[in-house]
């Protein structure tokens, strides 16, 4: 018998979630769309997949779409490139916030 796709998000999505520490805000919905956007941001910040690419995989007829909708910047890049940047001029390996 197939399973509904809303029991699947309520019964295995929403647990795991919890369970990998994602942390939803009070109210915000988490359901299979939201595998979209991590899907996106994942490929284009951690495996380094051209963005071209994830347009495509994704369907959308506009990369403005997969870049400002799909995709969040990474944390751990923009820190990255601070710390870089302080390095560059002389600051050293002071934390960046």
């Amino acid at each position: 018998m197939p399973i509904r796709a809303s029991t699947f998000v309520q019964d295995h999505l929403r647990p795991a979630a919890v369970s990998a520490g994602v942390v939803l805000a009070k109210g915000q919905r988490f359901g299979l769309h939201n595998l979209r956007h991590n899907l996106s941001t994942w490929l284009v910040n951690k495996g380094k997949v051209d963005p071209k690419t994830v347009q495509g995989m994704l369907r959308h007829s506009d990369i403005r779409t997969t870049m400002n909708l799909y995709t969040q910047d990474d944390r751990d890049e923009k820190q990255a490139a601070q710390g870089a940047f302080l390095s560059v001029v002389g600051l050293g390996s002071r934390l960046v916030q």
